[in-house]
């Protein structure tokens, strides 16, 4: 018998296991552990892809399963990303560096979106009104952006020159005011902003 033949006791196109192909007879290895419901398997011991988590279960975390999203607004305290949750004096720290950051924009044109937009990505997610406080800034500083080009596009007729005095002092004020309202843990909406991030 040469050495690529099968054996008689074995079956045509049998490979031993862990080769790929199931034991003969239909036999399966002793199932593995597999973890409760809503615990993670340790590191290295994930079950094989189709096995888990079970049809409709999902592991218990901070968010809810797929097509169950909470209405913004209704956010329950908690632990998120591994990050405890900001308390209401860092909440009004947060969202008035939110809106005194763009005041960057005042002095380097394109740059006030910026600031709104650092503090929507590092804390957005560990409080819902620094969250919209900062996309509520972002946007005022996009439509401030739009205004800006439009007014230096006017500068060849020379009203724009005028309109970018009154947009400056627009940015300032209402930047001011919104730091304002802040600070003693209101909510602001900046007048005459497009409200493209939400």
């Amino acid at each position: 018998m040469t050495s690529g033949d099968a054996s008689p006791s074995e079956p045509s196109g049998y490979r031993p296991p862990g080769q790929g192909s199931p034991p003969p007879d239909g036999a399966q290895p002793p199932p593995e552990r597999q973890p409760e419901p809503g615990q993670y398997p340790p590191p290295g011991q994930y079950p094989p892809p189709g096995q888990y988590p079970p049809s409709g279960q999902y592991p218990q975390g901070p968010y809810p399963p797929p097509g169950q999203q909470q209405p913004y607004g209704s956010w329950a305290p908690g632990s998120v990303g591994g990050q405890a949750p900001l308390s209401q004096q860092d909440e009004r720290t947060w969202a008035m560096a939110a809106h005194l950051s763009s005041i960057l924009g005042v002095w380097v044109f394109f740059l006030g979106a910026l600031g709104p937009l650092v503090v929507l990505l590092m804390q957005g997610q560990r409080s819902p009104y620094v969250r919209a406080q900062a996309v509520e800034a972002l946007n005022f500083n996009i439509s401030v952006l739009v205004y800006s080009v439009i007014a230096w596009i006017l500068v060849i007729v020379l009203i724009g020159l005028v309109a970018l005095a009154v947009l400056f002092v627009f940015q300032v004020l209402f930047t001011i005011i919104a730091t304002v309202k802040v600070s003693s843990g209101e909510s602001y909406r900046y007048p005459l902003t497009f409200r493209l991030v939400s």
